[in-house]
């Protein structure tokens, strides 16, 4: 009797110290090599804050905190809920990473942010474009699968969306785009409409980079003359009169 009262006191002992460990503690554990740098961290391990984590000095969240849910646990997965803003009209949302036995998933995450700072963040072989209007990602269920994923339900949505370059302007008006999961690939549903263009596109991002895009594009009379005479460089027209999109690359 005397040894399980000293084994149980030895396991609270030991859950109390994991549960107030503090947050500082482990951020020391991080290799120098990652790129990872946090600033201002306090709280524990399992709920805190830090004033803005970094990755390779080029990606940024900003007042970041982070909350385990014990009631997880009943089901043999770790949840932890995060929620991050960096700041006004600035990139920031909030939502659920869980970690259990059939890998990594995520569930109920909005992120929102503006198109030019999405511009900002990626890296593409374009000429020099603008881009304005407001961007939310949700997520509402994502699981971690072969060679993307398991399952993926979620949607993309891009208001008042205006891209301008040197070639012209295009008012795209309103973009949605639905992505999901098919055979383990990633599959985007891309719907937009305007008084200058109306798009339906499909892309497939299959193993090792690979990809597949097919689409039609609909112009009207309102769209800028010189993207009007580029189309014919993108697609051959239909009977319908839309330009059709199909190609198939390695990103």
């Amino acid at each position: 009797m005397k040894i399980k009262l000293i084994l149980l006191f030895v396991f609270f002992y030991l859950l109390s110290l994991l549960i107030t460990l503090p947050a500082t503690t482990v951020i020391r554990f991080i290799p120098e090599n990652s790129g990872i740098e946090v600033a201002a961290v306090s709280g524990s391990l399992w709920q805190g804050q830090a004033l803005q984590l970094s990755y390779k000095k080029k990606y940024h969240l900003q007042q970041l905190e982070w909350a385990v849910d014990w009631l997880a646990l009943k089901d043999l997965r770790l949840q932890l809920n995060l929620k991050f803003n960096n700041g006004s009209n600035a990139l920031a949302g909030k939502g659920s990473v869980l970690l259990g036995f059939s890998g990594l998933s995520v569930e109920n995450f909005i992120v929102d942010l503006s198109a030019p700072e999405l511009l900002s963040y990626l890296h593409l072989p374009l000429p020099p474009v603008q881009a304005s209007g407001e961007l939310s990602v949700v997520i509402k269920n994502a699981q971690q699968g072969d060679p993307y994923c398991q399952l993926l339900d979620g949607f993309i949505t891009w208001q008042n969306a205006k891209v301008n370059s040197e070639m012209g302007n295009i008012d795209l008006g309103a973009v949605n785009i639905a992505l999901s999961c098919e055979k383990g690939q990633l599959l985007a549903d891309l719907q937009q409409h305007s008084e200058q263009l109306n798009s339906t596109i499909k892309l497939l991002l299959k193993e090792r980079g690979a990809y597949q895009l097919q689409g039609l594009l609909k112009e009207s009379d309102r769209l800028d003359p010189a993207i009007k005479q580029a189309l014919p460089w993108i697609g051959a027209k239909n009977q319908s009169g839309e330009t059709v999109l199909n190609f198939n690359g390695r990103l």
